[in-house]
């Protein structure tokens, strides 16, 4: 993910600080009662001056710039959901874990924090180029997702061994079952799955992509031992006009400078005229001291 979007992520979500009930009760100070016990009120304004100390910064700066560059750029529900979804896809289970973990009490705190780091990349993006060259050239070096399912053993030899009466006409899932020491592979006779670049050893991946379906490899020596692999399928990569735009995103996003984000974003604060009131907030969005 984008750095400057997950440090977002990790900060708390935006909180309610002035939350209170309409018909609550009020003090002396006329300071709207909060909580009440029989050891003393907490009122509104005590409860607004805790949270100021302990996260004032944090979601004042959110909502500022959730507000500022909401005038110039939008950031649709649909795209922050997607964003939502690739956290989701890529954590799978642990995704409430990782909410919680990072301070959000539910989604909707995700998905608006989310909403300012998209609107952050909107700014840092804003002036970037993306030439038809670069997105013909970063098309023609993709790869699509292939399927595949090997046997691991612990040695060379032993990979001769099952190449061999693989060539003599052994069934493959047979000799996953007698050899393999992959465990979690072999209930499904080896299968991998469908996977795409960077997710496998670099050997094993280099040596998957250059067969053909249907074709078995030689020994192949990883990190984890020697594999025998089998391609057993191979998608087709969408055409590039269906590709466009996420390889528009993508290339863009490489270009952009996250040094220069927090900048791009108080020059659009300081365009907008924006004055903090709260004297012990006041000098938090001034540019930091060299």
């Amino acid at each position: 993910m984008k750095k400057y979007l997950l440090v977002l992520m990790i900060s708390i979500g935006i909180l309610a600080l002035a939350a209170c009930t309409n018909n609550a009760e009020t003090t002396t100070d006329d300071s709207e009662v909060v909580v009440e016990s029989e050891a003393g009120s907490i009122t509104k304004d005590e409860l607004y001056e805790a949270m100021k100390e302990r996260y004032g910064e944090q979601v004042l700066r959110e909502l500022v710039y959730g507000k500022v560059l909401s005038e110039k750029y939008e950031v649709t529900d649909e795209e922050v959901q997607k964003e939502v979804d690739t956290l989701k896809e890529q954590y799978g289970d642990q995704f409430p874990m990782l909410l919680q973990q990072s301070g959000f009490k539910s989604e909707e705190q995700l998905k608006q924090t989310m909403k300012v780091g998209l609107l952050q990349e909107k700014l840092a993006m804003k002036d970037i180029e993306v030439t038809d060259e670069e997105i013909q050239e970063h098309y023609d070096a993709l790869k699509p997702e292939i399927q595949a399912s090997h046997i691991l053993v612990a040695d060379e030899e032993t990979a001769k061994e099952v190449k061999q009466k693989l060539d003599e006409g052994a069934a493959f899932e047979k000799l996953v079952e007698e050899y393999s020491t992959d465990a979690g592979t072999v209930p499904a006779g080896g299968d991998l799955g469908f996977f795409g670049t960077g997710v496998m050893d670099p050997a094993f991946e280099e040596a998957a992509y250059a067969l053909e379906v249907g074709e078995i490899s030689g020994p192949v020596q990883s990190q984890f031992g020697f594999h025998i692999i089998k391609l057993t399928d191979k998608k087709q990569l969408d055409p590039l006009e269906d590709m466009r735009e996420t390889i528009v995103e993508d290339l863009g996003r490489a270009k952009v400078d996250f040094t220069q984000v927090e900048a791009m974003v108080l020059q659009e604060l300081e365009e907008a005229n924006v004055e903090v009131k709260d004297e012990d907030l006041k000098n938090m969005f001034e540019p930091a001291k060299e």
